[in-house]
């Protein structure tokens, strides 16, 4: 078990210049701009990853000032964080950045490692890697605060006993911040969808509400808050089908999304940049997040 002391600051929005697209005016050849209308100039394309990112902060993640993880979940630096199938480490990061004892284990030996490294520039008070498939976690009876378990049980054959294990290392009145993949977004997905996004060791769980709640209550935790988000990744990810049906993609999903994107996804990010720009579009995001997210959200506490 390796304890140390030094961690990174995570890619958070107020590292990113958000470089929405906006299409210049055109005019006809020889001629200026009609009437007071003034040429617009030629925005640079949004990076698909940086409006997801601002996307989140909108809708209530990733609240540096306050320290909030999402919305009411607020990390301390008297907090000992666990990260379950921690995967690239974002929410670790943030978790380190607020002075925590971070804790981040996956099955995926190159992400922990990759994660360890980052992890030596930040402020965390320490922290502990573990390459583990969370069954047993390598941890004591309760030994966190906050327990993280983000877009990871959609990926195990035995949910059931993974929530366990995160009950087990809890202390009396932890928090949980637990998200899964909405269904009506993995539906959406599915005519169009290569096969191995639905085969191990991608997506081979399907949770509609019920079934999330039903899972969390039956391990002994109680739902303080539900939540929906992302449609801006369920749109992106039905897209990326389209756009890349004919390549060969193998492994997890999420490792074959990066530059250069399609035409068709860049489109989109370009498009969605613009909307988070124009006046009351919190509303409207808050809406589609509502009736076609890409994301569950629960907060739970241990009795």
């Amino acid at each position: 078990m390796k304890n140390i002391r030094k961690c990174i600051r995570p890619s958070g929005p107020e590292n990113h210049a958000v470089p929405p697209s906006h299409p210049a005016t055109q005019t006809a050849a020889g001629e200026g701009p009609v009437g007071d209308v003034k040429t617009a100039a030629a925005r640079e394309d949004a990076d698909p990853r940086v409006c997801g990112l601002q996307d989140a902060v909108k809708r209530g993640w990733y609240r540096l000032q306050t320290g909030e993880l999402f919305a009411g979940f607020q990390i301390t630096p008297q907090d000992v964080v666990l990260d379950v199938g921690c995967g690239e480490g974002n929410a670790a990061l943030f978790c380190a950045r607020q002075g925590a004892h971070v804790v981040f284990s996956d099955s995926d030996a190159g992400k922990i490692k990759a994660l360890a490294e980052k992890m030596k520039d930040t402020n965390a008070r320490k922290y502990e890697a573990f390459i583990s498939d969370s069954l047993p976690l390598p941890l004591p009876d309760a030994y966190a605060t906050k327990i993280l378990c983000t877009e990871m049980l959609e990926h195990t054959p035995e949910p059931e006993k993974i929530m366990a294990e995160l009950v087990r290392v809890g202390r009396p009145n932890a928090r949980y911040l637990i998200t899964v993949p909405d269904a009506r977004s993995e539906r959406l997905q599915t005519p169009v969808a290569d096969p191995i996004y639905f085969t191990a060791p991608n997506h081979i769980q399907i949770f509609d509400r019920n079934r999330f709640l039903r899972l969390v209550k039956d391990a002994g935790l109680a739902v303080l808050k539900y939540d929906t988000w992302g449609f801006y990744w369920t749109v992106f990810m039905s897209l990326f089908w389209l756009a890349y049906r004919k390549d060969r993609l193998q492994g997890a999903v999420l490792d074959n999304i990066r530059p250069p994107y399609a035409p068709v996804l860049q489109s989109w990010a370009n498009t969605w940049s613009q909307v988070m720009e124009l006046e009351g579009s919190e509303a409207l995001m808050e809406s589609f997040d509502r009736y076609l997210p890409k994301t569950q959200v629960i907060v739970a506490e241990k009795q």
